[in-house]
C-alpha cells in the first residue's frame, strides 16, 4: 500500500528472537496477546491495543509472553526520510496505548482486512495519524521525567486495570503515602488513577467489540462494569458514539469475520502470515 507493507502474524507463546534489527522501519499493532522487546537501553512491554514502532536498524530482542496476533507496517526507509523532511518522524523506540491508539489500530486493520479500492488511500492516512501520534508521545515524554516509583503505579495501573485497584493498596505497593500518589500522579499523568483505570477498560471494551462478537453484556462485565448500561454510558462519554456503532465502524461485520478471522490456534510454533 503505497511506501507500506502489512502483514498479519501469528506467533505461539514461548517464541524468543536473539539480537537482531531490521532494514525498514516496522510499526506493530497488537491485537491480540502480549510480547516484550528490549533495547540497548529500555525496553517495552506491547499488550493487546497498544501499538509498537522500531526504527530501522535497531537493534532489539523479542519475548512473547502469550500467542500472540499482530498486524505488522513496515515502512520504505526513502519514504520516512522525505517525510522527514516536511513533519517529525519518530527517531527511537517507542508504545502508545490508549483509546486514540487503539481507535487508529482497529480502523487499521479493518481498511486491511476488508482490502478494497478504496484501502490503500485509508491505510496510507491512517499510518501517518500513527506516527503523528508516536512523534506527539515521544515529545511529552522527553518534557516530563517521572520519579521511579510513579513509574512503578502508573505500570500498576496500565497493566491491571481489570482488577479491582484501590489507591490506599497501590500506595502500598509503591511505598509512599496515597495523598501524596494521587497529587502525583495528576500532576504527571494529567488524570486521576480512578479516570485512566476507566480509559483502558473502555480501550479493552473497544478491542473486544472490534475483533469478537461477545455481546455487549458480557464484555461490560469482562472489562468491570457495572452492567451494559454502564459501558454503554462511559464508552459513549470518552469515544463519542455508542460501542454498538464503534463495532460496526472499527470492526468487520460479521460476514467479514467469517471471511478474515484466524483459525484457533494449536500448542505448536505456527507463524501465518498475510500480506497486502
Amino acid at each position: 500500500m503505497g511506501p507500506f507493507t502489512l502483514c498479519e502474524t501469528v506467533c505461539a507463546a514461548g517464541v524468543t528472537l536473539p539480537k537482531h534489527d531490521h532494514r525498514q522501519a516496522y510499526i506493530t499493532f497488537v491485537i491480540e496477546g502480549s510480547f516484550r522487546e528490549r533495547y540497548a537501553a529500555s525496553q517495552f512491554t506491547c499488550r493487546a491495543g497498544s501499538i509498537r514502532y522500531l526504527p530501522a536498524g535497531e537493534i532489539h530482542e523479542d519475548e512473547v509472553s502469550t500467542v500472540l496476533r499482530c498486524l505488522q507496517i513496515s515502512a520504505d526507509t526513502a519514504a520516512l526520510d522525505d517525510l522527514d523532511r516536511h513533519a517529525v518522524v519518530p527517531q527511537r523506540p517507542a508504545e502508545i496505548s490508549g483509546l486514540n491508539a487503539t481507535w487508529l489500530g482497529n480502523r487499521l486493520y479493518a481498511e486491511f482486512s476488508r482490502d478494497d479500492q478504496a484501502s490503500a488511500i485509508a491505510i496510507e492516512g491512517l499510518v501517518l495519524e500513527i506516527l503523528a501520534e508516536i512523534a506527539r508521545a515521544q515529545t511529552r515524554s522527553e518534557e516530563v521525567a517521572l520519579p521511579q516509583w510513579l513509574k512503578q503505579a502508573t505500570d500498576i495501573v496500565e497493566s491491571r486495570f481489570l482488577e479491582r485497584l484501590t489507591l490506599a493498596g497501590i500506595a502500598a505497593e509503591v511505598g509512599v503515602h496515597y495523598v501524596h500518589l494521587s497529587r502525583q500522579f495528576h500532576k504527571y499523568n494529567r488524570c486521576t488513577i480512578g479516570e485512566l483505570i476507566r480509559r483502558r477498560r473502555v480501550q479493552h471494551a473497544s478491542h473486544l467489540l472490534a475483533h469478537s462478537q461477545t455481546p455487549l453484556a458480557e464484555i461490560a462485565l469482562i472489562c468491570g462494569f457495572s452492567d451494559q448500561s454502564h459501558l454503554s454510558f462511559l464508552f459513549k462519554r470518552y469515544m463519542g458514539l455508542s460501542p454498538s456503532k464503534f463495532r460496526s465502524l472499527a470492526g468487520l461485520d460479521s460476514t467479514d469475520r467469517e471471511l478474515h478471522d484466524p483459525q484457533p490456534i494449536d500448542e505448536s510454533l505456527q507463524k501465518i502470515q498475510r500480506g497486502a
